[in-house]
């Protein structure tokens, strides 16, 4: 079931969900825009009555049938290695998700196709996810990474008496030791974009130091492009995490804001009308260049320590 919530009037919300609500029990939620309830309001106060009529007709999924979609260039001399792009293709039913997340799925899309048009050797195999189930919880990049590169075991169960373990629902909480696969030491790095469909100007660390030199490098011949930012910030909210989550090099891209966070994330405004074609084609070049960088690099991405405990992506 869905809520709405932070209505800004003008006719612009956005809308979010609970995961604890009971289908069965849950009202629907429905909104109108500012103009609407100012008028209903108008009218009362002047004593005139009102009659608002709705047919509002739901259909809830209790098992839907949830699919990533993962494509590649296989590599050469370097084959078994793996650098990876992705993105995340579900939205939330206010708009048809032009820029949370087409955008960014578009972009890497168009991104493995320049590499493959290209002709270009690619000495490790370059993969492209499009994950599902995101706006639940990271559900389908962390399905993905737990089935091939890495997983958590249960948390050991806490001594008597011992307080609760921060965190809800593994998001921080205690969690159990990392069972790591074969092609976890076959893991280049992952880039992921998922803020809207602003330019694209640097790269979010991660707290991992040791990259930065190198994509300080991989920017300066794309400098012209905007592309010229790099902090050792962690940023959340997204697919990287569940690589990052499990000790592999997983980056988010950083991006002009443009309406994101105003207009479209989560917005009933987030459609078609809402992208910024230049800044698309812009993304889609600098994805191409960094996986192209990482393919044909002599050696993986540098990691940091491994985790004992994860956030959002966390296994």
């Amino acid at each position: 079931m869905a809520n709405a919530a932070d209505a800004r009037g003008h006719g612009l919300f956005t809308l979010g969900g609970n995961r604890n609500s009971d289908p069965a029990t849950t009202l629907t939620t429905i909104v109108v825009a500012a103009e609407h309830y100012g008028r209903v309001a108008r009218m009362l106060e002047k004593n005139i009555p009102v009659t608002i009529e709705a047919d509002i007709k739901n259909t809830y999924h209790p098992t839907p049938t949830m699919f990533n979609a993962v494509g590649e260039i296989p590599g050469t001399d370097k084959a078994d290695e793996i650098v990876m792009r992705g993105a995340h293709f579900d939205s939330w039913h206010g708009a048809t998700g032009a820029t949370d997340n087409a955008a960014g799925s578009a972009a890497m899309m168009e991104a493995l196709r320049i590499l493959k048009a290209s002709g270009v050797t690619l000495r490790r195999t370059v993969r492209l996810g499009l994950w599902n189930g995101e706006e639940q919880g990271l559900i389908g990049s962390r399905d993905y990474v737990a089935q091939h590169f890495a997983s958590r075991g249960a948390a050991p169960a806490p001594p008597a008496g011992a307080p609760p373990a921060a965190g809800r629902g593994g998001r921080g909480g205690a969690q159990g030791p990392l069972e790591m696969k074969p092609a976890h030491a076959k893991f280049a790095g992952y880039f992921n974009i998922d803020n809207g469909t602003g330019a694209i100007h640097g790269v979010y660390l991660q707290g991992n130091n040791a990259i930065a030199s190198t994509f300080r490098a991989w920017m300066e011949p794309l400098a012209d492009l905007g592309m010229t930012h790099l902090t050792i910030r962690n940023t959340g909210g997204t697919d990287h995490q569940a690589c990052d989550g499990v000790g592999l090099p997983g980056f988010q891209f950083i991006q002009d804001t443009v309406e994101y966070n105003t207009v479209t994330h989560h917005y009933n405004m987030d459609s078609y009308e809402r992208l910024q074609p230049e800044d698309m084609r812009r993304n889609a070049t600098i994805a191409a260049a960094f996986a192209y960088l990482a393919a044909n690099r002599d050696e993986l991405l540098p990691r940091k320590l491994l985790p004992t405990a994860g956030g959002r992506g966390g296994q």
